[in-house]
């Protein structure tokens, strides 16, 4: 949708509620951010309204999940979980706090372009690189530690974030925070769920398995994500079977999405020097 008409509806549609969003009158702009599922936004007044900071992020929902984000976004902030705040929602929009930080596919990967090991980085990037998977391993344990919804046998059946990639966390690198964003896709299932699918994050992302046959370095940062996650959270079980036919499936899943000619991904071609020494 061209950015006019979008000014133009968001008039229409909420300027009774906010104001300040009058179209024609050049008094606030709008800047599309990448975005996959719905159209988001960065949302500049030009004067700060009363209700609401200068900058904000508007998520306008293309699809009929706005409910489940919001509703996820208003309990995890309650728990004390760094995620946006909502400042204002009635569907299909969205406005919510603007996050300082760096998208962590970013922080991570711009790091790692034409190196084979973390050991070819200067020692205080790989330092950097290690803290933030460590707290990304934090994040997603206080995720699950403070949202179980029951357990059975071995399995811990928690609130997952679900599709969990790493472009859904902004990484403040000056305060050493982790921010959780995009909750649409959240359900309750298994822990590892979304382990799975951050690693599968790491390996699929460029540089990763489609770049390069074995990406030491995205496999030890996994390793450092799991080691440390289950250091936090030592009362839940890793499940080896589990962990592999999850992340198995992910990447087949991210190779159809993308229409990639690359086969299917088996077991033993990956997990091994994943797994190793975890």
């Amino acid at each position: 949708m061209d950015p006019r008409k979008i000014k133009e509806k968001l008039s229409i549609d909420l300027s009774n509620q906010i104001p300040e969003l009058i179209n024609g009158e050049n008094n606030f702009v709008l800047n599309r951010l990448t975005s996959k599922k719905n159209m988001v936004f960065e949302l500049i007044f030009e004067k700060k309204p009363e209700i609401f900071p200068k900058i904000v992020i508007l998520k306008l929902f293309r699809t009929e999940f706005a409910q489940i984000e919001h509703d996820a976004l208003i309990k995890l902030e309650k728990q004390g979980l760094a995620v946006p705040k909502v400042l204002f929602f009635k569907k299909p929009y969205m406005i919510l706090e603007k996050i300082n930080g760096v998208n962590l596919t970013n922080y991570i990967n711009d790091n790692l372009i034409n190196i084979s090991s973390l050991h070819d980085l200067k020692l205080q990037t790989r330092k950097q690189l290690t803290r933030s998977i460590k707290k990304l391993a934090k994040w997603l344990t206080n995720l699950h530690k403070k949202n179980i919804i029951k357990k059975r046998d071995n399995e811990i059946i928690v609130f997952n974030k679900g599709d969990t990639r790493l472009r859904d966390f902004i990484y403040d690198p000056s305060m050493h925070i982790m921010f959780g964003v995009d909750f649409e896709d959240s359900y309750e299932g298994n822990h590892l769920d979304d382990l799975a699918w951050v690693c599968c994050s790491l390996l699929d992302t460029n540089p990763g398995i489609f770049e390069t046959t074995e990406p030491a370095h995205k496999i030890k940062l996994i390793k450092v994500f799991l080691k440390k996650y289950y250091k936090f959270n030592h009362e839940f079980t890793f499940s080896f079977e589990y962990f592999a036919e999850k992340l198995i499936e992910n990447l087949n899943t991210v190779i159809e999405r993308r229409d990639l000619d690359f086969g299917q991904v088996r077991k033993n071609t990956i997990l091994g020097n994943i797994l190793k020494s975890f």
